[in-house]
């Protein structure tokens, strides 16, 4: 079992500033107080949120070169990984999700932590063209779904990290025969190349990075 991680060995490893932790401090307080109202994360999360939560999320930077790169987060929720990527410095970062009252929540952690991100309450597949845009979610749903919510917005220069479980591989592998049937069918459909990273928060998790050609 891995053990508890601190603040300071997060910051470390997230090499962010200060500032950058102040913040992160303030968003997993108000995520605390709303939790006591609304179940927005998994109550046994908080015992170690700087890995589950900060750590978790904020990995994903490691693959995002460009800070002004569009970034549309899938079924937000507590507003991850969103604002954790907003706090690091992305400065368009748009979150989706059709739950009331979890964009009400991410409004207010966003007000808190002085961030100026969007909120869109809306379903996934009402989203426009994804032409430039790095798609990015945590517990949303499975890959295959994701890919076949996002197929007619999905362009060459759209990329799609996603933070996955120990189910990650095989994941991949019914996406790849889900695509790959319907490309039979739809010629217009481009291929997806993934690639599979060890999680920094969770020895048993992973990144998964999908790119199209």
């Amino acid at each position: 079992m891995e053990s508890f991680l601190d603040q300071e060995t997060c910051d470390k490893m997230l090499n962010v500033s200060r500032e950058t932790s102040v913040k992160f401090e303030i968003y997993l307080k108000t995520l605390k107080k709303w939790q006591k109202n609304l179940t927005l994360v998994g109550s046994s999360t908080l015992d170690d949120p700087w890995r589950r939560h900060i750590l978790d999320c904020g990995q994903i930077s490691r693959y995002i070169d460009k800070k002004d790169r569009e970034i549309i987060d899938l079924g937000s929720g507590a507003g991850l990984p969103g604002i954790i990527l907003s706090i690091m410095g992305y400065k368009n970062v748009l979150m989706v999700d059709s739950d009331f009252k979890k964009t009400v929540f991410i409004l207010e952690a966003l007000r808190a932590c002085r961030l100026k991100s969007t909120v869109l309450r809306d379903r996934v597949e009402n989203l426009k063209s994804l032409k430039n845009k790095t798609v990015v979610s945590r517990a949303f749903s499975s890959i295959s779904i994701t890919l076949n919510l996002l197929r007619e917005k999905i362009q060459k220069d759209t990329e799609l990290i996603l933070l996955k479980g120990k189910q990650a591989k095989k994941e991949i592998i019914d996406a790849e025969f889900y695509w790959k049937t319907n490309q039979i069918n739809d010629s217009k459909l481009l291929s997806p190349n993934f690639n599979t990273y060890k999680s920094l928060s969770n020895s048993k998790s992973f990144v998964v990075v999908c790119t199209f050609v």
